[in-house]
């Protein structure tokens, strides 16, 4: 009985991690939001977020494309707040 309380709560943890999974996917889907990804083994650049002013690598960081400029992020949140600070400002 108790290996089937065990199995039970291991396959239940594996199909919350799913899901999870599965749904962040699906919610980010559309939106013009990537990280950038560097192949390179050296150190990368360092970038300042607009919003926080948080030093953060180039390489793996938030991004919005902006006028042809990339403006890059330390969070998805300093990005959301940048992106509402600019649909105010164009309001």
């Amino acid at each position: 009985m108790l290996w089937r309380v065990i199995v039970l709560g291991v396959l239940l943890v594996i199909v919350y991690f799913m899901v999870k999974s599965a749904l962040q996917g699906f919610f980010s889907k559309g939106q013009d939001v990537t990280r950038s990804v560097g192949t390179s083994g050296r150190p990368s650049e360092m970038v300042q977020d607009p919003v926080c002013g948080m030093f953060i690598p180039k390489e793996g960081a938030y991004f919005l494309e902006q006028s042809g400029q990339r403006v890059f992020f330390c969070s998805e949140t300093c990005r959301a707040n940048y992106q509402k600070k600019l649909s105010s400002a164009q309001s």
